[in-house]
């Protein structure tokens, strides 16, 4: 009888478990979050970009390196610090863009800054 396999039931269903968690967490990284009327919810740090001819940008990269550019009339001045961490709703937009630093939001809330513990450039 040593051809004869004999199974676990406690292996199998920790295997089971085990694939059912991967494919769960492979989903939810796949998709960005959402805000409760379909917004984007985006954390991440806050880049002031300086431009070629000298003008300045702002940047939010979030998780997994995802960049989007904010536009400075729709936000506090206190967000726009180099190095801030924020976590903001924001709406996508297309259409054109001077900076070209990343995806377009409108911003339609800021829920945290935290600013940097280094001096910031404003």
């Amino acid at each position: 009888m040593s051809d004869v396999i004999r199974r676990q039931p406690g292996r199998c269903v920790a295997r089971r478990l085990a694939a059912t968690l991967a494919v769960v967490a492979v989903a939810a990284c796949a998709r960005d979050e959402r805000g409760p009327n379909g917004e984007l919810v985006l954390r991440g740090t806050v880049h002031k970009v300086e431009t070629e001819d000298g003008g300045t940008c702002w940047q939010l990269e979030a998780g997994r390196g995802k960049q989007y550019e904010l536009q400075p009339a729709q936000v506090s001045p206190s967000l726009l610090v180099n190095g801030a961490r924020a976590v903001l709703l924001a709406k996508p937009r297309s259409g054109g863009s001077f900076c070209k630093v990343g995806d377009i939001v409108d911003v339609v809330r800021v829920d945290s800054i935290v600013e940097p513990t280094s001096t910031a450039t404003r």
